[in-house]
């Protein structure tokens, strides 16, 4: 086995190059520990590239290499994307947050993995460069190919940073999840949110759930309720129905029923929006 320390972008790719396929892509390796290591590991998580959290051209830019404390502690994050702060606040215990980053928790894929569903709410992009140099932008949501499998294959590809629209005004985001315990916890449920106002009336919605499908799930037809709507007349009730109703969720005997994990999806949806129209209303 060999494990190379890669100190700039053009060094990852290179050692990637000669490898033929043999090498993989570490940074903060939390869910590699659970697999079979591969023969060959290329450790980025000292490439410039992959670190720090700035503003770029209207877009806050954060790396991927960033770790889940740095994200929750970070004052633009909590400001601008608080869904974000919230999850990554969330993730495992203090040493999995000191050590995971928003990258692997986005490739390694797993269904309900809070800070890729924060972000898929807070309709991030990813910045992903291959080994001829090209470069390449993708929704997070776009990533997802099946069950803990991503389009990303860390043999040929580096991903870099994740881009997010900072909140503006008269815009809000919350992030909660719903799990046995308050650390090293599976959530039953989590959810994400973020909203738009204007004169008192709902702009733009995203809602976003998980576990259900492979990836984070959008709740299109409870984002229908409340587009236009003014949030004072707002139907709650209708609205975590129609949450509840509308995703294809599984039961396990391990962990929850479908019937409760569905009635699970409607509470923390109506929550979660509900946290975000007072953060939005707060500055308008």
């Amino acid at each position: 086995m060999s494990y190379i320390i890669a100190s700039t972008l053009e060094q990852a790719i290179n050692n990637l190059k000669t490898s033929d396929g043999r090498a993989q892509v570490i940074a903060g390796a939390t869910d590699l520990f659970l697999e079979e290591f591969p023969l060959e590991l290329v450790d980025i998580s000292s490439v410039p590239e992959i670190l720090g959290i700035s503003r770029s051209k209207g877009f806050l830019s954060i790396g991927a290499g960033v770790t889940h404390a740095e994200t929750a502690a970070s004052s633009v994050i909590c400001s601008e994307a608080e869904a974000l702060s919230e999850a990554s606040l969330q993730v495992g215990s203090p040493q999995v947050r000191n050590m995971g980053t928003l990258g692997g928790n986005v490739i390694s894929a797993a269904p309900a993995a809070d800070a890729a569903v924060a972000l898929v709410a807070l309709v991030a992009k990813a910045s992903l460069i291959d080994l001829d140099g090209s470069s390449r932008e993708v929704f997070i949501e776009d990533l997802y190919t099946d069950y803990n499998r991503s389009s990303v294959d860390s043999k040929f590809e580096i991903l870099l940073r994740f881009l997010i629209k900072p909140a503006q005004k008269g815009e809000g985001s919350a992030f909660l999840r719903f799990a046995p315990r308050a650390a090293l916890a599976l959530p039953l449920v989590n959810a994400a949110a973020r909203v738009r106002l204007a004169n008192d009336i709902i702009q733009e919605v995203r809602v976003v759930v998980a576990p259900s499908k492979p990836a984070p799930t959008r709740l299109l037809e409870t984002e229908k309720l409340l587009h236009g709507a003014k949030p004072d007349l707002l139907t709650w009730q209708k609205i975590e129905y129609t949450a509840s109703s509308e995703v294809e969720v599984r039961g396990s005997m391990l962990r929850c029923s479908e019937e409760y994990r569905r009635h699970l999806v409607g509470v923390l949806a109506r929550r979660v929006l509900q946290r975000a129209l007072v953060r939005a209303r707060k500055v308008t």
